[in-house]
């Protein structure tokens, strides 16, 4: 179940729409309204997953800021000084352009071996992230408050996993704690 809730989150992730500058004619796309032309000069909404793959062509450039190794060494700074059950608010697709730039730099490290060095960096950071934001989902989840709360300061597919851990906790306290 948590895997699927992941798999959801990422094609959430990719169906969500990112704001493009087109470079290129591109005629006619299907895009969630219908058909739509874009012409070089266009500023666009296009899906995620569409604008990577344009973008990889040179036929549009994402308008978003880019996750960089920056960033992530940032937000772990911010994680690790939130108090309690706070959470620091992500960029929205964190986790999938975390997991790109990782991949994006070790393509890069086969020519320039200082990239593998920044992608293990990142990956830890990226995994000290993720251990600091579980330990909290899992506090939250076990005292079951204020969970709606909690919610709106996380990505999809920790909300998924706070939500179904709220549960089965919840299932599994009342059946224990029950008396016949």
């Amino acid at each position: 179940m948590t895997e699927d809730s992941v798999k959801l989150a990422e094609v959430y992730h990719l169906l969500s729409p990112v704001r493009v500058a087109v470079l290129k004619d591109l005629g006619k796309l299907r895009v969630e309204g219908g058909w739509e032309t874009y012409q070089r000069g266009d500023e666009a909404s296009i899906p995620y997953w569409m604008a990577v793959l344009l973008e990889e062509r040179g036929d549009v450039e994402v308008r978003e800021p880019k996750l960089t190794d920056t960033d992530i060494g940032k937000y772990l700074m911010i994680e690790r000084r939130m108090k309690g059950n706070s959470f620091h608010s992500l960029k929205e697709r964190f986790y999938l352009e975390a997991r790109e730039l990782i991949r994006r730099l070790k393509e890069e490290g086969r020519e320039n071996p200082e990239n593998i060095m920044k992608a293990v960096r990142v990956e830890g950071n990226l995994s000290d992230i993720v251990r600091i934001r579980l330990r909290k989902i899992l506090n939250a989840a076990f005292l079951s408050t204020k969970i709606d709360e909690i919610t709106e300061r996380l990505l999809p597919e920790e909300r998924g996993l706070l939500l179904e851990l709220s549960t089965t906790i919840q299932k599994w306290f009342d059946e224990v704690a029950r008396v016949d």
